[in-house]
């Protein structure tokens, strides 16, 4: 068995590049989220910039303020009765939940107000009702943000904004890889929940791969494949991620492009 091993220089090679992280929705499973951002850090992956869609921006919210861990605690804190508390049904037209206990219970955990105060660069996607295009959170009201990408249609009352009704994001960008892209990043990681987790089960942490299939890149985890690219990347661009934009569609020719 051969064995692949992070070198102590990984950190600095990835300082090179921004790294974006797009976090998609996914109701329940976005929870899930954490342990990605967990397993990126354990493998030496610091992230620059997050954008998030539904529970993708609350959750990115809390890492991009460095408060994943308190969010952590309080998740896993829950019980059976912790979560029919935090529904608030509404008898109004708009959605069956009003949503107030929980974002208020999220505000205990999130004392931050503005997207400006950030650590790291973070934006949400909404989606305006009337007109049917996603907006983008890139500054302003951090909480207003993450309350309008996660209002689920029909299950929790939209959010009124400059006039416009706002809905959840995966509406028209469940992942939003456009949007991580035009915040800056040079390449993005993006979580996607939607797939059946129990077709590619794996120990996506196993160091180890046998000597023949470490000749072929597919066979390889996905964070040396991800090592891989970046040192592709920086060979490209020199390593100055200025110059690098134009790299985009070769390593993720299906991301899109930014409006």
């Amino acid at each position: 068995m051969a064995t692949i091993a992070f070198q102590g220089n990984l950190a600095g090679i990835m300082r090179k590049i921004k790294i974006g992280l797009a976090l998609g929705s996914g109701a329940a499973r976005g929870w899930s989220h954490i342990g990605v951002i967990n397993a990126l850090k354990k493998v030496g992956i610091e992230i620059d910039i997050v954008a998030g869609c539904s529970i993708g921006s609350l959750v990115g919210a809390a890492y991009a303020c460095d408060r994943l861990s308190a969010l952590e605690d309080w998740v896993t804190s829950f019980s059976y009765w912790d979560v029919l508390r935090l529904m608030d049904l509404s008898w109004q037209r708009g959605g069956l939940l009003l949503g107030e206990c929980v974002f208020n219970q999220y505000r205990e955990i999130m004392p931050e107000t503005e997207i400006e105060n950030c650590s790291r660069r973070f934006a949400a996607v909404a989606t305006n009702l009337s007109t049917g295009r996603e907006l983008w959170f890139t500054e302003g009201d951090l909480h207003l943000a993450i309350r309008a990408s996660c209002s689920i249609p029909g299950l929790m009352a939209p959010v009124a904004h400059n006039g416009y009704w706002l809905v959840d994001g995966a509406v028209v960008n469940p992942i939003p890889i456009s949007l991580t892209r035009a915040l800056g990043a040079d390449i993005v990681i993006a979580v996607d929940l939607q797939h059946d987790a129990h077709l590619m089960q794996q120990d996506l942490l196993s160091f180890n791969v046998s000597e023949e299939n470490s000749e072929n890149g597919d066979s390889l985890p996905w964070h040396a494949r991800l090592k891989e690219k970046v040192r592709q990347y920086n060979d490209t661009s020199g390593g100055d991620s200025t110059n690098g934009n134009r790299d985009y569609d070769h390593f993720y020719p299906g991301a899109g492009e930014p409006p």
